[in-house]
């Protein structure tokens, strides 16, 4: 009785490690889920505190832009190819915006498989650590419960034979 008792008290001492040790691997991947949305809302307002003037220079240069279509007609064809190379180069700052936006995606992405395969090496890791007590704490218990039955039997064994069988050997 004692000694199923004292399974169960292990058993539960492990379990209880067990989950505290869940409890500090989410915590700590809580900690870098914040931490890396912390550091894409900086990047995201850095990126805007740059796009804004652009923004602001490109509406006052089509505004300029236009007045300059109106004044000089006989120079619309150059007029025009500026606003071609505005464009262009809008162009290519939003498609250096693309490209670093899935560059962000690509890192969070990679974070999240490393978090990932953390997370599964340590579960992996707790369930061998698990089985590996319970086989330490079970096998030496079979043999210790064989012997206290040897020990049972042979006592038994001995206080069944009478006083007189005793003394005639």
């Amino acid at each position: 009785m004692q000694s199923t008792e004292m399974i169960l008290t292990v058993l539960v001492a492990v379990i209880a490690v067990a989950g505290l040790f869940q409890l500090i691997i989410l915590f700590v991947m809580f900690l870098a889920m914040r931490k890396g949305m912390k550091l894409a809302g900086e990047y995201a307002t850095d990126m805007q505190s740059h796009i804004v003037p652009i923004l602001e220079h490109s509406k006052s240069l089509i505004k300029v832009t236009r007045e300059l279509i109106v004044k000089l007609e006989p120079k619309l064809d150059s007029t025009a190819t500026d606003v071609a190379n505005i464009a262009h180069i809008a162009n290519a700052e939003a498609m250096k915006m693309q490209v670093s936006a899935d560059e962000i995606t690509y890192r969070i992405r990679r974070q999240a498989e490393r978090v990932d395969g953390l997370t599964t090496e340590a579960l992996n890791t707790a369930e061998y650590v698990g089985q590996f007590v319970n086989h330490a704490v079970s096998v030496p218990l079979r043999q210790i419960s064989g012997v206290v039955a040897a020990a049972r039997a042979i006592f038994g064994a001995l206080a069944k034979s009478s006083p007189r069988d005793r003394a005639r050997e």
